[in-house]
């Protein structure tokens, strides 16, 4: 009887796991993380995200696997999200094979473009959509890893008690993001700023079409103003490019988000400075979020949730 009785327990377990996921991005100044729920008849619930900051002589897995499960989670499945710096994303001419070959593809034809031998190097690939190439050869993004900075990754989420699911890197889950919050047919762009820079995503109908890192002598704080000018710079350069020579109609909105990207932060020049709606990111016009996650946490949060969402796809 108790047999039977576990067995059923074990089965309840995994069907509740099945409808949330926990998403966790460890990075040099703390640890993100955010759980997200999905009722069978309503948005996603964003139930829970924090950041927690490196305090000295504690490890950073202890204070995540305390925090998990105090609350009740640590059971949950995990999507893990590379940390910035632990990869490269390298765009380049697609070679005529299938999805399933075009990581090995790649290997060989991004080798001079690391800085490690490529023995040591951890290669995953997708294809941008077919229509981004009109004129021209397919092309793909090819996502770059020294082998020792997943193995930590990977350490870290072990050592933090958590089910590791999936490895997951930032342009991939912004996507997710847009996806699940923002209508994405005629075309969307992200741009997420943080201290020094920020990056922008073009996403259509659920596929990523450009990628682009920039910086930015935007300190992040509660009362730094964006830089207006340098700003409008690279937003004007990206949808340039995009249109010009990807020959894409331009996204119909952009979506501003980031530590401390606020309403107030934006100002008439920067709405105005290029012929696209630009608006800040607005997460609860596709999840549910709790009572009591302050906006804040939200912003440094933005990888972790967007890692809850993944419906395993790719590209």
């Amino acid at each position: 009887m108790n047999g039977i009785a576990e067995k059923i327990t074990r089965i309840l377990r995994a069907s509740r796991s099945q409808n949330q996921t926990l998403g966790v991005e460890f990075t040099p100044e703390g640890v993100a993380f955010a759980h997200v729920q999905r009722p069978a008849t309503q948005q996603p619930l964003l139930s829970h995200c924090e950041f927690l900051p490196i305090e000295d002589g504690v490890d950073q897995a202890d204070i995540l696997r305390s925090r998990l499960t105090k609350l009740g989670v640590h059971n949950v499945p995990c999507n893990l999200v590379m940390a910035a710096g632990n990869y490269q994303l390298i765009l380049g001419e697609a070679p005529k094979v299938p999805q399933e070959e075009l990581a090995d593809a790649l290997r060989w034809r991004v080798k001079d473009l690391v800085q490690f031998p490529i023995a040591e190097a951890v290669v995953d690939a997708f294809f941008l959509p077919e229509d981004s190439a009109r004129g021209g050869n397919r092309m793909a993004y090819a996502v770059v890893a020294q082998r020792k900075q997943v193995e930590a990754q990977v350490s870290l989420a072990r050592a933090s008690g958590l089910e590791l699911k999936n490895i997951d890197i930032a342009e991939l889950v912004l996507r997710n993001l847009a996806e699940s919050c923002c209508d994405t047919k005629r075309g969307v762009a992200i741009v997420k700023l943080q201290q020094g820079g920020g990056s922008l995503q073009i996403i259509r109908d659920g596929n990523l079409y450009l990628s682009r890192q920039f910086s930015l002598a935007y300190n992040a704080g509660l009362l730094d103003d964006l830089p207006t000018d340098s700003l409008v710079l690279e937003l004007q350069r990206s949808l340039d490019y995009f249109e010009r020579q990807m020959r894409q109609v331009p996204p119909s909105h952009v979506y501003l988000c980031g530590e401390n990207v606020t309403a107030d932060k934006l100002t008439p020049e920067i709405r105005n400075a290029v012929a696209v709606s630009i608006n800040l990111l607005n997460l609860g016009n596709g999840l549910q979020v709790a009572d009591g996650i302050p906006d804040h946490s939200l912003s440094l949060c933005l990888h972790a949730v967007g890692a809850a969402l993944r419906q395993d796809q790719v590209g």
